[in-house]
């Protein structure tokens, strides 16, 4: 089984959950923008606008990106939307790793195996 083969078949049956995917996705972006505003307010007491605008702009350009891997998907009769779902994997893992870095900026406590994933291996504070 060569690589496309393996992941289309991680991600068969996916098209049924589409809604799902973006549903995560959707809720991810909220939370980051939601969080970050917060540690923003925690850290430094105000809320810059200029970081809130290039937030803004980012998370714009997640749902371009998402956008740009469905027509991908369609444009070359990817039945399976595995382009489109590998587009919204990647986000789906970043945004969550950026609520997990917001939320460690707020000394809000998080188990372990989040902070194996944000690659503190002995859980000692960034």
């Amino acid at each position: 089984m060569n690589d496309v083969e393996t992941l289309q078949s991680i991600f068969s049956g996916m098209q049924l959950n589409f809604g799902i995917f973006m549903l995560v996705l959707a809720v991810f972006i909220a939370t980051d923008f939601v969080t970050g505003i917060l540690k923003a307010y925690k850290n430094e007491k105000k809320i810059s606008s200029s970081k809130l605008r290039d937030g803004g702009f980012k998370k714009a350009g997640i749902v371009l990106t998402v956008v740009l891997g469905f027509c991908l998907s369609k444009l070359f009769s990817d039945e399976n939307y595995l382009i489109l779902h590998c587009v919204q994997a990647y986000y789906i893992y970043t945004e969550f790793i950026s609520i997990l870095e917001n939320l460690e900026a707020m000394d809000i406590d998080i188990p372990k195996i989040f902070k194996k994933i944000l690659g503190d291996i002995d859980g000692n504070s960034h």
